[in-house]
């Protein structure tokens, strides 16, 4: 559920990634106003969030001004580095400041008494930490692609995707894992009290028949 969740929050993100694939100019225009419509929508919403809400707005607002409006082709050549990079720096800040990014959303399916655990905080620092190396790879795949351009612009949106896929199977495997964790040790703290209590009612300890 968690991974779902995290995909839903880079909706703006993928939308762009999907609508702005080839070598069209308006394609690429269209993929820009539909992500940052997506991040308006989605941060009115609530469905969007936290520093990752804050780096879409930075990164779409500047997109729309820099390749709708002024066509700037700089911009436009480095936009793939631009985008990778901007959530990879987003990421690291979340770490940076002890807010990882994927804390909001662990929350909305943990109890709230278990927020403040070393177990639970560890956990957002792994899988946030994790999405930020995927970020950093798409990042460098970005910046290492117009020096093998004979290879074609859908190879390199393909091992992207499959980056995200391992990143999504990731989170996935690792939030089970860590909620499985949680419930043994909250049984085990239910049983520990439980046989306290068996043994301290009346005071003390059951007498052994001679």
């Amino acid at each position: 559920m968690l991974a779902l969740k995290l995909l839903l929050a880079f909706a703006p993100w993928i939308a762009f990634w999907i609508i702005s694939g080839g070598s069209s100019m308006v394609r690429l225009q269209i993929g820009i106003c539909v992500a940052a419509i997506l991040v308006i929508v989605m941060g009115i919403t609530r469905l969007h969030r936290g520093i990752i809400l804050w780096a879409g707005v930075v990164f779409f607002g500047f997109a729309l001004v820099a390749v709708v409006f002024y066509k700037n082709l700089w911009v436009i050549q480095h936009l793939g580095i631009l985008a990778s990079g901007t959530l990879f720096m987003a990421t690291m800040i979340s770490i940076v400041i002890g807010q990882p990014f994927t804390e909001s959303y662990s929350r909305e399916h943990v109890a709230r008494e278990l927020w403040e655990s070393p177990g639970f905080i560890r956990s957002n620092y792994t899988v946030t930490g994790v999405w930020g190396l995927i970020f950093l790879i798409n990042t460098m795949i970005n910046v290492v692609k117009p020096h093998f351009a004979e290879l074609g612009e859908w190879f390199f949106r393909g091992v992207e995707l499959c980056i995200m896929l391992s990143g999504v199977a990731f989170t996935t495997v690792y939030s089970r894992l860590a909620e499985r964790k949680r419930e043994l040790a909250l049984d085990k703290a239910l049983n520990s009290n439980l046989t306290s209590g068996t043994y301290s009612e009346g005071g003390s300890h059951p007498s052994v028949p001679q």
